[in-house]
Formats: structure tokens, sequence, C-alpha cells
């Protein structure tokens, strides 16, 4: 390893330069998934914060909390896999359902301790946690390494 570097030094060539300062400036696993999972926190807090905004200026905002809240669902879970798998690039498909699972061991959680166990239904909870998953992973495919494809020459 020494001497491939006095080589690359010799010949002028950046190879080793750039393949190390690429590898010191990659984020691991979790780091990409916290990084990424507090992004999406962020910004599902802001999506929260509009479509309140837009229900209270409505004349029946009654009418609108369930559409709203259904956005806000699929919009946070599906960001909770896209952006951890943006900032990790490799594995989409593991980091977006890290990220699910993580967003949906967070709305157990929260559901345990500010809500009434018996007031949301069982099978809503069927239904819910699964989604938060399949939704988060989808973001990760999504969000994740777009391969470049190698295209072959026309043959004629």
């Amino acid at each position: 390893m020494k001497n491939a570097r006095r080589a690359a030094g010799r010949r002028g060539d950046n190879r080793m330069k750039t393949n190390r300062f690429r590898r010191q400036n990659e984020r691991g696993f979790a780091g990409s998934l916290v990084r990424g999972f507090l992004l999406a926190l962020f910004f599902s807090g802001l999506l929260l914060l509009c479509l309140t905004l837009i229900c209270y200026k409505n004349d029946d905002p009654s009418r609108l909390v369930r559409p709203c809240a259904a956005v806000g669902f699929v919009l946070s879970s599906f960001l909770a896999g896209f952006l951890p798998a943006g900032f990790y690039k490799k594995r989409g498909l593991l980091i977006g359902l890290a990220g699910g699972a993580i967003l949906a061991l967070l709305f157990a959680i929260l559901s345990l301790i500010l809500g009434e166990p018996g007031k949301v239904a069982a099978g809503a909870r069927l239904i819910a946690y699964p989604a938060i998953l399949l939704l988060s992973t989808l973001g990760g495919l999504l969000g994740g390494a777009k391969r470049h494809v190698r295209r072959r020459p026309k043959r004629f």
C-alpha cells in the first residue's frame, strides 16, 4: 500500500487521494439513517403544519381532517425511507425498511403515551403499521442509488 502511494505520487496519479477522500466523507448506515430520519421528521412537521393551516382556514374544518391526516401519514412514511436512502445511496431497500420500522415504533410509542388504547380499532393498527413499512420501503427504493445501465451498441 505504501509503495502504491509513492508510485501514485510520482506519476501524478490522484486515484489514491480521491478514493481516500471519498472514504472519509462517506456516511455509515446508522449515520445516514439518523440524519435522513431527522430530516424526514422535520419535513413531516412542516407538512402537518401546512395541512393544519389548510384545515383551519376552511369554513368546515371537520370534513378535511381525515383526508389531511391521510396525506400527512402517506408522505411522512414515504419520506422516512426516501431521505435516509438518499444519504446512504447503497442499500435503499434496507435503509428504507429501517426508517419505516423506526417511524412505526415511534407512532406506536406515541399512541401508547398520548392516546387511549381502546379508542383506535385494532384493524386500523393492523393496516397502519404495515403501510408505514411498505411506503418507507418504496421511498427507500426510489431514493437509493441509481445504477447506470450499460447499453449495448446496436447490432445490425
